[in-house]
C-alpha cells in the first residue's frame, strides 16, 4: 500500500527525465519509474552520480533500491542534503548481460537542483 501511495503521488508530476524509465524528483528523492516493468528492467545496477562540491556515485542493483509491484517497478534513491549543479543517473548492466537481452545501457542528466531550505551556493 506504501509503495502504491508513493508512486501515485510521484507520477502526478511531470519527470525530470525520460529514457528506458521515467525519473521524478520529488521531496528530496529520485525516482526510476516504469510501467510495465519486465523481469530485464530490473536485473541492471541502477546509478546517480552528483556533482559538483563534492562528487558523490551512488549504485547497487536494482533489487537494493527499488520494488516491483503490480507490474510497475520503482528505484528509491535519496538526494544529497547539499546543493548539487547537476546529476547523471541511469541503469547500466553487463555487455554480456545487454547481448543476451537485447537491454541497453540508459543515462539521462538533470541540471542545478536545490533543496527547500538549502542555502544558495
Amino acid at each position: 500500500e506504501l509503495y502504491r501511495a508513493t508512486y501515485q503521488r510521484v507520477v502526478s508530476g511531470e519527470p525530470a527525465a525520460r529514457d528506458h524509465f521515467d525519473v521524478y524528483l520529488d521531496d528530496g528523492v529520485m525516482y526510476h519509474v516504469k510501467e510495465p516493468c519486465v523481469p530485464e528492467d530490473v536485473g541492471r545496477v541502477v546509478f546517480m552520480n552528483v556533482v559538483p562540491d563534492r562528487f558523490e556515485r551512488f549504485k547497487g542493483p536494482f533489487h537494493r533500491s527499488g520494488v516491483v509491484f503490480e507490474g510497475k517497478c520503482m528505484a528509491i534513491l535519496p538526494l544529497p542534503d547539499y546543493p548539487v549543479s547537476g546529476i547523471r543517473t541511469g541503469q547500466k548492466g553487463t555487455r554480456r548481460w545487454e547481448l543476451e537481452t537485447g537491454y541497453r545501457r540508459w543515462e539521462v542528466e538533470i541540471g542545478s537542483l536545490r533543496r527547500p531550505g538549502s542555502p544558495t551556493p
